[in-house]
């Protein structure tokens, strides 16, 4: 029992010495007069000035604790900003033993409303990187235990604090609002908790997680492993990787991304330090929601004292921002199993394979399960010149679902059958989807199998029940129309696509070709279209319309007889008129139920020739009959006007 008694006596010896210790330590050591000395210290190494405008204070406790008021770190002298740092209070809390040796272990590291403005220049210089900074240690190489450039911080805290970044290149500024942040490290060898809260200009962040021990960040000691998890704009979101860096090139791999719905995993590089950094990566999904990478408005952002002009053209001529393909570099491979698009549809099997360089897009790979049958494409985007941009897209769909196709476009039909292939090859320039569409030159061709398609009740899409029941007047009586082909093939120069007969239809009963125009330019269409009826189908010659004409606007053509108008409009294209079109018209252009001639299918793909309707250029023919005209007016649902 005396031996207990003497041991207890003894170390209450100790820590009275101990305490006593302290006490003159922290009354003998003038805190100010450190101040000169860090700045100098700061000088050496980064070439800046630290400005320190508050007093230094002492909190006595078991771990004292350091303040410092109004404290500055310089910016670059190219810098925007005067100050690099700015913050309202720093707080240090030291180790308490080493404070005997008057030698500063800092145990927990605060910034209470720090500015903290990050930017480069237009070179992409930096202004973090430091003219005096001596080089890093080379990866590997032993350092001090518990050492970061010869100081521990074990916890490190901002509060309310506003970060910034400022491209020199583009002006783009991005402000990170910090609510909060802490790391949390036991010593430099343990793994780091993190923790976050703010935002990235309005998209709200919530995330923590581990990171690497500080002392593999320190030494450099790749590769540096980061998992964290939380909230992003609102949805879960996820991080887990492992970082490498090594010169001016950041790599993550292997890298698992979540968000939302989404989830891909792969490897990305990230290569600074030149005109423009230049980003690679190849990653897949299981499920990829564009919804999920949206972002939101900016709230700050002016809005116009009246609503924006919208459009009057179907293909928009809102301008085409280009601009990001010339601030990055870029090559990567992307795939998804399920893409979702914002609208609600779904891709099955995405696939993007593309280049960027210089400004120029180039996508040699762009695959997709859609409509129910396969997309693959090919773009190459020129945009170098901003308000010239060129455009060379090549397209080749096959097995689409038409009914798939009509709804998309607005209009809905009972349908079965009708598998689609589309092809398309068009080069355009322009800064707009409209200015692309007036310049196009090319060829689109889109092919319609067997199909089935049922007939609507009267309303909805107007045009179409119009078109449709002056070109095949057996809808007023078949419950069903069997489409047996369809042919869109159009020839594209300078935005118009001239058409001799290239765009048919066929069904048991009756076929069709038009001819006209489509000029993307005006939007405006003009075609002319005539049926004729299948061999062995009778039918009175009231009943079908020789010539029919589909005229106006893309986003609202009219259905009309104008016999004059039609027919000019097929002599301009060669078919088969040679008297400039009254004569054309001057005779009935229903073929006979008996009559034979080449499948307006196979006129349309360019596989044969029609056998031409026109009389003799010698032969007068007579003026078309008013009763005629009236059966077709009575059929459009209107009287008949003769211009």
């Amino acid at each position: 029992m005396r031996i207990f008694w003497r041991i207890l006596i003894a170390i209450g010896g100790l820590l009275a010495l101990l305490l006593v210790g302290v006490w003159i330590a922290v009354h003998t050591v003038d805190f100010k007069s450190l101040i000169g000395p860090i700045q100098a210290r700061v000088k050496e190494a980064t070439g800046r000035d630290l400005l320190v405008g508050g007093g230094v204070d002492l909190k006595l406790s078991l771990e004292p604790k350091v303040v410092i008021e109004d404290v500055s770190l310089a910016n670059a002298p190219w810098g925007k900003a005067p100050q690099m740092i700015t913050a309202q209070r720093v707080e240090a809390q030291v180790a308490l033993l080493p404070l005997l040796r008057r030698d500063f272990q800092v145990k927990s590291f605060k910034l209470v409303d720090p500015v903290i403005a990050l930017e480069t220049d237009a070179k992409g210089v930096g202004n973090w990187q430091f003219a005096n900074a001596t080089p890093s240690a080379t990866p590997g190489a032993p350092s001090a235990p518990a050492a970061i450039g010869g100081l521990f911080v074990g916890d490190l805290a901002i509060v309310n604090g506003i970060l910034t970044f400022r491209d020199g290149e583009n002006g783009k500024l991005t402000t990170l609002t910090i609510t909060d942040f802490e790391l949390n490290a036991r010593d430099p060898q343990s793994a780091v908790s993190a923790r976050f809260r703010g935002s990235v200009d309005d998209i709200a962040i919530t995330l923590e997680g581990d990171l690497g021990p500080l002392a593999s960040l320190a030494q450099r000691r790749w590769p540096y492993p980061v998992a964290l998890k939380g909230q992003i704009n609102g949805q879960q979101a996820s991080v887990d990787t492992k970082i490498k860096v090594q010169d001016q090139t950041v790599t993550l791999d292997p890298l698992e991304l979540g968000i939302g719905k989404s989830k891909v995993v792969g490897q990305m590089n990230v290569v600074s330090g030149k005109a423009r950094p230049r980003l690679s990566f190849k990653l897949a999904a299981t499920t990829l929601s564009l919804a999920d990478l949206a972002l939101p408005v900016k709230a700050g952002a002016v809005r116009p004292a009246t609503a924006p002009v919208k459009s009057r053209y179907v293909f928009s001529d809102a301008p085409i921002d280009l601009g990001a393909l010339r601030s990055v570099d870029a090559d990567g491979e992307l795939s998804a199993d399920t893409l979702l698009l914002r609208d609600g549809r779904k891709l099955d099997h995405a696939r993007l394979q593309f280049k960027l360089q210089d400004g120029v897009l180039d996508a040699p790979v762009v695959q997709a399960g859609i409509f129910g049958g396969t997309l693959a494409a090919r773009i190459k985007i020129d945009a170098t010149h901003d308000k010239d941009a060129a455009l060379n897209l090549h397209v080749d769909a096959r097995s689409l679902d038409l009914a798939a196709i009509l709804a998309e476009a607005g209009i809905k039909r009972e349908l079965r059958g009708g598998k689609t292939s589309v092809n398309a090859d068009i080069a355009a320039r322009g800064a707009s989807l409209h200015q692309w569409a007036d310049s196009a030159n090319g060829s689109v061709l889109a092919v319609v199998g067997p199909a089935s398609m049922g007939h609507p009740s009267a309303g909805g899409d107007a045009a179409f029940n119009k078109l449709a029941d002056a070109v095949n007047p057996f809808r007023n009586v078949d419950s069903t129309t069997e489409i047996q082909c369809a042919v869109i093939r159009l020839p594209l120069s300078s935005g118009t696509s001239r058409i001799d007969r290239s765009i048919a239809i066929e069904t048991n009963k009756i076929g069709a070709n038009a001819s006209g125009t489509l000029d993307f330019g005006t939007e405006m269409l003009d075609l002319s279209i005539k049926p004729q009826v299948r061999k062995g189908i009778s039918l009175n010659i009231d009943q079908i319309a020789s010539l029919v004409r589909f005229h106006g606007p893309f986003s609202a053509p009219v259905v009309g007889v104008d016999a004059k108008a039609s027919a000019a409009t097929v002599a301009t294209l060669g078919a088969a008129v040679a008297t400039g079109g009254a004569s054309l018209l001057g005779q009935v252009l229903l073929k006979s139920a008996t009559a034979d001639g080449a499948a307006p299918c196979q006129i349309a793909l360019g596989k044969a020739g029609a056998r031409s309707d026109a009389p003799p250029a010698t032969a007068a023919q007579p003026a078309p009959s008013n009763d005629l005209g009236k059966a077709l007016g009575k059929l459009l649902g209107r009287q008949w006007t003769d211009r």
